[in-house]
């Protein structure tokens, strides 16, 4: 991956989309007022993933795209947007997240507080409290993820070592992000599960109270189930390919077990505001769903 230009901007803002035109530009919208009031040279780089330019886009000293010929999928969208980048700092946001008023202001803080830290992010929550399959993501793989920290907004404090840092609601420095290549493209998913394994985030990175967004999560069964089984097949995909110990059959299935006979029925469906019969089944086919993930990927690859 290439090192910037001379000329380069202070932030690169890369933003991954296919056929999104309205939440892209809604993004856009508060992206630019953001940078305008924090003064910051910057460029904004939309990744059009195998789709035409949206009608709005007009190329400017603030705007640049990258078309890609043919949908190449998030990880490889967003390395083509590094490549393209000059920025001394590189943001991802997904284009359907709307960022908080002060999450610029955060980023650019937290550069000068935590100088030896190379990856920084927030919490991503979801836009509806009530819909069950939006409170599973936050309260279930968030709330295990991150920890309590990152469902509770009244926390205002920074949370220094997570595994990773969302590819959707993220910084790097660049020098760290283009030494790693970038994204691995091969993954379906966990793209930056694995570039945060890759830099050691667990020492290297924080997560910023001011860094939020809000995205719209999964609302429905089968979007939701598809999520999951799309992260059995990256799991699978981080074993068989990279021999993450993590990711061993053992430690799935382990998992697995461990989830349906315990964790879905005593802890995680208190968690959730919904008839705790039915979610508890929505928990028991998701983990059969990752699993069915997790499996197909381990006999593809032999």
């Amino acid at each position: 991956m290439t090192q910037p230009a001379s000329g380069a901007a202070q932030v690169s803002v890369l933003v991954a989309t296919r056929e999104r035109s309205a939440g892209c530009r809604r993004l856009c919208t508060a992206i630019e007022k953001q940078v305008t009031a924090e003064g910051l040279r910057a460029e904004i780089i939309l990744i059009f993933d195998g789709c035409a330019a949206y009608d709005w886009y007009e190329a400017s000293d603030l705007y640049r795209a990258v078309l890609l010929d043919r949908q190449r999928g998030i990880a490889q969208a967003r390395n083509a947007g590094i490549e393209a980048s000059t920025g001394e700092v590189l943001v991802f946001l997904d284009d359907d997240a709307i960022p908080a008023k002060s999450w610029f202001s955060g980023l650019m803080s937290a550069l000068d507080t935590y100088p030896d830290m190379v990856a920084f992010g927030g919490r991503v929550i979801g836009s509806d409290h009530a819909n069950l399959y939006g409170q599973l993501r936050d309260q279930v793989y968030y709330r295990e993820t991150f920890g309590a920290w990152y469902v509770d907004p009244r926390d205002s404090g920074d949370i220094v070592g997570p595994p990773y840092v969302n590819g959707g609601n993220g910084a790097y420095r660049r020098s760290s992000i283009v030494e790693a290549g970038g994204f691995t493209p091969i993954l379906p998913a966990y793209s930056d599960v694995e570039l945060g394994r890759r830099l050691n985030l667990a020492a290297r990175g924080v997560l910023v109270a001011e860094m939020s967004i809000l995205h719209d999560h999964p609302s429905t069964f089968h979007p939701y189930m598809l999520r999951c089984y799309r992260s059995g097949l990256a799991r699978g995909v981080l074993w068989t390919a990279f021999r993450y110990q993590r990711d061993s059959p053992l430690r799935v299935g382990s998992a697995i077990v461990r989830n349906i006979l315990w964790q879905n029925i005593v802890r995680r469906s208190a968690r959730i505001n919904a008839p705790r019969l039915y979610t508890i089944g929505v928990l028991l086919c998701q983990e059969v769903i990752h699993g069915v993930g997790y499996a197909r990927a381990l006999l593809a690859a032999h």
